[in-house]
């Protein structure tokens, strides 16, 4: 990505499997983590969510618009703006059967944070 070349889905496929391996890691030991994933497609989901009840989805939720202003103000990061096209061209968007809480993100990161926290609170 760094070369401004998109991931194929044979990149990610190990990428996905050693985080839902150790999704399962942290569910075994009864703990509770927060992990971050683009997880673009349903597939991918399928693959970190699955049947696994108790994981949840938390769609960061803005338009290309937002994203591209929060982007351009990063510094030194891996993913260059020319990506945001394709990454949009590969989003499926969650369905309602996967439970997505969905937090739009036209806050600053710590409130974008607390309304994240709140969504669990009411579940």
């Amino acid at each position: 990505m760094s070369a401004g070349q998109p991931l194929t889905d044979e990149d990610r496929w190990p990428w996905l499997k050693a985080i839902a391996a150790h999704i399962d890691g942290v569910r075994e030991q009864g703990r509770h983590a927060i992990v971050s994933c683009s997880a673009l497609k349903r597939v991918y989901r399928d693959i970190l969510i699955g049947a696994r009840e108790d994981v949840r989805l938390v769609l960061l939720d803005g338009t290309k618009e937002e994203i591209f202003a929060r982007m351009s103000r990063r510094k030194d990061h891996f993913m260059p703006l020319s990506l945001l096209d394709s990454q949009f061209a590969t989003l499926e968007r969650p369905g309602a059967d996967e439970r997505p809480i969905a937090v739009p993100i036209d806050g600053a990161p710590e409130e974008i944070a607390a309304r994240i926290a709140g969504s669990f609170d009411r579940l």
